[in-house]
């Protein structure tokens, strides 16, 4: 028996040698996969629709009996509609069983939705759909209901603008929903005063169009010889993808599954700890999900055929992307939708024992809505148009801005990890595995290793490190070097071309480090928030954590930009940049979402003329502040039902701040890794000590495991060469377009003064011949120059 196996191992081992026999490349959901195939696009179907409005690029179409509105797109030939467009089967069959003949039969027999009951056809097909609390349940009703709602579409005086008027009769609710046609696309503007009616205590959150660019379903069609409906057929399915923002991007290809999945959903600028169910929650080992950090999802159709790129203006404080796959809630559609969010329930304790009950906000968030949605074609309709549109619109409100590149070489980011707290026999030791003239001399290396345009932030320079130290404070730990000795490293650094920054975690608070009250953010219930790092930190010496007041957060920005500047140094500022949380007090929000959003992007304006800024992964209304982006994600949640992943967040912020990508001392270091930042534009780092990071096991930072200079200084060499090898032919260039020209292989295309370069990643392990070029097995090719991956 032994012998067979050893023969049968041998004939595996010889199969999977021979090139050919085995499958070369098979992507997961982290790869991008082929473009989607061509669709036939149908002839456009006005029946039961009247013109509204007509501009030069597309005509729009209203249907008052569905809320539906039609726009057709003059250069593509497409219709999109913002539901269904499909009758109730009980009224339809009505129509029928009235119909006098064979003939008005037939005519009067259209498709009947085989799957959505009644309700779910009321909201496939509106335009605006309510969620409302009724007793101890989430229940729904749309503007296309077939009953207890209704609405009327009104022509306002200013051209292309009209308001529908919605009534939620069940629920005494009454909204109004101001329309603007675009050239091509729609706005949609929800004001908070437009809302009325004694509804809006129960109101949970609106959806607009939620089966705009739906695909699949389930219908049952009429037949004429048997004068009856047939059984019920899958309708055909539109090739594309949901495109929604999970890390750098990911997509939600159309297909039909076979299991129920649940739906994807992406609170916009993460959660919000003071309205959350409890106020308390424990982290666990536990992947993390990656929750958006801008307020944009799209949806294809075909490929380079018909797309739209939908993003919110007003209301993403309060904003979630929820895409749900088919057989989600077992609907055979895919469909996507943002919901804003106005009511929520909470664990009201009532005890010092944590007693307490369920119960809704007192008074519903007040703010508006306003969400867009651009419609593209051609070229511009795939996810990458989607991002160039995107791009734009942020460029044109200021909320992105280019940035002056020159020369030959791209960044690296470099952070030092300089120490941390621990346990002590008599009390809290700080645990030193960099000093501030350690970083120095090993930044001075790296830059005599040929390593140039490096930025550093420094981790631990404090006195109680980031553990205990207060967070407005710049007293410097003198086992890691005083304020002298930092103020020297930024200087003598800035001579080689070194940025050097202090970094600071503004958010996360201990009730050793700050007191709470006035400092630190309360629930809904009034409670202090608080998270339990016990599980991952088990020997760290502080293991609950609050997190700071957005208000108060902003001042000790501001305080340390500021002493940081006048030393030399920057800011890498952690935490903070992806936190946006509102704080409560027994009377009502003191200070809300959308408050602590102004306040922390006017400190960020501030404490930027101060300091250079590097964010941790920011929020879109810090972008115009930031210099270079930290920790940019390049895989996404990894949810099932996502089936590629792409560099959507890249593309749009490629131009206006360094990107750079998670540290590749943690398993980012592969030739797949390398080809990955060429691929998606981004920059690597690292994050280094001089001592071994397992001094630092018992402290909150025991999660760095690997850091030790000695053993990744060849590394940090090979992968910045490599990167700029390919990379640094691109500085200044704009990255335009990206494609797979086939499984496992990808183009970048990227343009300056009317000039193109086209850059192709070969993550396969054979060589490609692309076009007469070929390209190495796990390499690249930039086309014009001719140069070959290293």
């Amino acid at each position: 028996m032994s012998t067979l196996k050893r023969l049968l191992a041998l004939c595996l081992v010889c199969l999977f040698a021979l090139p050919g026999l085995a499958e070369d490349y098979a992507p997961t959901n982290r790869d991008t996969r082929y473009e989607p195939v061509t669709m036939d696009i149908p002839e456009p179907d006005f029946d039961g629709f009247e013109p509204l409005y007509e501009t030069a690029s597309a005509q729009y179409y209203w249907r008052e009996d569905r809320d539906v509105i039609a726009v057709y797109d003059k250069e593509s030939g497409y219709t999109w509609k913002t539901g269904l467009d499909t009758g109730f089967p009980a009224d339809i069959k009505d129509q029928v069983k009235q119909a006098q003949t064979d003939e008005e039969k037939i005519k009067a027999a259209q498709p009947l939705e085989a799957q959505l009951n009644a309700r779910y056809i009321g909201i496939a097909n509106s335009l605006l759909t309510a969620e409302y609390y009724e007793a101890e349940t989430i229940k729904f009703i749309s503007s296309a209901s077939r009953e207890g709602a209704s609405s009327a579409l009104v022509k306002l005086d200013q051209p292309g603008r009209f308001a529908l008027d919605v009534s939620f009769e069940e629920i005494d609710l009454q909204v109004k929903v101001n329309i603007a046609f675009e050239d091509k696309g729609i706005s949609y503007h929800i004001p908070f005063d437009g809302l009325k009616g004694a509804g809006l205590s129960r109101l949970a959150a609106l959806w607009i169009t939620p089966f705009l660019g739906a695909s699949g379903g389930v219908s049952q069609v009429f037949d004429p010889q048997a004068m009856d409906y047939g059984p019920a057929q899958p309708k055909a399915m539109t090739p594309g993808y949901v495109l929604v923002p999970d890390g750098p991007g990911a997509l939600i290809r159309f297909r039909d599954n076979t299991v129920t999945f649940k739906e994807y959903v992406g609170e916009v600028y993460g959660d919000d700890y003071a309205t959350a169910t409890y106020y308390y929650n424990v982290l666990t080992d536990a992947v993390s999900l990656k929750q958006p950090v801008m307020p944009v999802f799209g949806i294809a159709h075909g490929h380079e055929q018909a797309a739209f790129v939908a993003f919110a203006r007003q209301g993403a404080e309060h904003m979630s992307i929820v895409a749900r796959p088919e057989e989600n809630l077992r609907i055979k559609y895919t469909w996507a939708h943002p919901r804003f969010e106005y009511n929520a329930t909470y664990y009201k304790v009532y005890n010092r024992y944590g007693e307490g009950f369920f119960s809704l906000m007192s008074a519903p968030l007040n703010y508006d809505i306003q969400m867009t949605y651009r419609f593209l074609s051609g070229a511009e309709a795939t996810w990458a148009g989607m991002a160039r549109a995107y791009r734009a619109h942020l460029r044109s409100e200021g909320s992105l801005t280019e940035l002056e590149a020159s020369g030959d070489d791209i960044p690296i980011r470099l952070d030092f990890i300089l120490s941390d707290i621990k346990k002590g026999l008599i009390g809290p030791e700080q645990v030193v595995v960099t000093t501030a003239r350690d970083a120095g001399e090993m930044l001075t290396k790296l830059n005599q290793d040929g390593i140039r345009r490096i930025s550093s932030g420094l981790i631990g320079w404090q006195d109680g490190a980031q553990t205990l130290a207060q967070p407005g404070s710049l007293r410097f730990y003198r086992g890691t070097g005083d304020e002298q000795a930092f103020k020297t490293l930024a200087r003598e650094q800035d001579e080689l071309g070194t940025q050097v920054e202090l970094a600071r975690d503004f958010a996360r608070v201990n009730e050793k480090m700050v007191r709470y009250n006035g400092n630190a953010v309360q629930h809904l219930n009034t409670w202090f928030v608080n998270t339990d790092y016990s599980w991952r930190y088990p020997k760290a010496p502080v293991t609950q954590y609050s997190l700071a007041r957005p208000d108060v957060a902003a001042k000790w920005l501001q305080n340390v930009a500021k002493r940081a500047g006048q030393n030399g140094l920057g800011l890498m500022v952690t935490g903070l940049p992806g936190l946006l949380v509102s704080t409560h007090r027994y009377e009502g929000p003191e200070v809300t979402r959308l408050q602590a959003k102004d306040l922390l992007r006017d400190a960020f304006q501030t404490a930027g003329q101060d300091a250079s800024l590097s964010l941790d992964q920011p929020n879109l209304y810090l972008w115009n502040s930031t210099r270079r982006y930290l920790q940019a994600p390049v895989t996404g949640s990894q949810h099932v039902f996502e089936s590629d992943n792409v560099p959507f967040l890249q593309m749009v912020l490629q131009g206006s701040m360094d990107v750079h990508g998670p540290y590749s001392n943690f398993s980012f270091y592969a030739r797949e890794d390398i080809l990955r930042m060429i691929d998606y534009h981004t920059y690597p780092s690292f994050i280094l000590s001089r001592q071994p990071a397992h001094l630092l096991v018992s402290t909150m930072s025991a999660d760095l495991y690997s850091t030790e200079f000695s053993q990744y200084e060849q590394l940090v060499k090979d992968t910045y060469d490599q990167v700029n090898a390919a990379l640094g032919q691109l500085v200044g260039w704009q990255w335009q377009d990206r494609t797979m020209l086939q499984q496992g292989v990808a183009q970048n295309t990227y343009a300056r003064d009317g000039q193109i370069k086209h850059l192709i990643i070969n993550y396969t392990h054979n060589a490609v011949d692309i076009n007469g070029t070929s390209v190495p097995a796990q390499n690249w090719t930039l086309e014009e120059r001719g140069a070959h991956g290293q």
